[in-house]
């Protein structure tokens, strides 16, 4: 892992001291976090931060960044950041009341089947986040499937059903999805707009602005390895090459 961690470094260090810090593209920096402490069975990636490490991480990027939601990204000229939450896992709301008492705008982008399962968020969780006025609730598929490996009949269940169950828990409109597994494919984006979705995040790295893509907005995975030297590479871009 040590010398992983080195290699990517090195080539992160030639990425962006070569190239990337001559580029001047301002835009928005959105972040995704998924789970805060617990302890993940299929979590061999380090996506469960321990929640002191994230209230740290929200401490400095208060203190540096100007913080928006989500779906403000596309408008965005300046820099700036967003936070956004992936899956709905319980321990969201140990995270949820740090964001609350720093007033940081958040979306929150739920898996709507694993509501209420062991280990995720209830319907009322769901709800009484949504009630917040810094908060923004997306989905995140129905069942968590990689849209980019299913037909067009079967992504539409994913996409619809998702935006239904969610905004019957809400009582508001879900205007914003983030792809599970980052997968997608022609059909996603096209599904997408017949199904009322105004944006779309992936799992590509790298700025939004108003020259993207709604339907494929560009996020950096945070984990828990990561302090607050290495959030700051993955802000500035340092490894947007992989």
């Amino acid at each position: 892992m040590i010398f992983k961690e080195t290699v990517k470094d090195c080539l992160g260090f030639i990425y962006y001291n070569g190239f990337r810090r001559y580029i001047k593209r301002e835009g928005n920096r959105s972040l995704i976090y998924h789970a805060f402490g617990m302890n993940l069975k299929h979590d061999t990636y380090g996506i469960s931060m321990e929640i002191s490490k994230f209230k740290e991480h929200m401490e400095y990027l208060t203190d540096n960044y100007k913080i928006i939601h989500a779906y403000k990204s596309l408008k965005e000229s300046q820099k700036s950041i967003s936070i956004t939450i992936d899956d709905g896992y319980k321990d969201t709301l140990d995270a949820v009341d740090i964001l609350n008492n720093h007033r940081i705008p958040f979306t929150l982008f739920v898996t709507s089947a694993y509501i209420g399962q062991e280990g995720y968020l209830s319907r009322n969780d769901i709800h009484q986040i949504a009630k917040l006025d810094n908060a923004e609730i997306g989905s995140h598929g129905y069942s968590h499937k990689k849209l980019g490996l299913l037909n067009y009949q079967q992504q539409l269940i994913e996409l619809t059903k998702s935006k239904k169950d969610i905004e019957e828990i809400t009582r508001k409109p879900i205007t914003g999805i983030s792809f599970p597994h980052g997968s997608h494919n022609t059909d996603t984006l096209s599904l997408l707009k017949s199904s009322n979705y105004s944006y779309a995040m992936s799992s590509l790295k790298g700025i939004n602005n108003q020259s993207c893509n709604k339907y494929l907005l560009r996020r950096s995975e945070i984990i828990n390895r990561d302090t607050i030297d290495s959030l700051k590479k993955k802000i500035i871009g340092y490894y947007d090459y992989y």
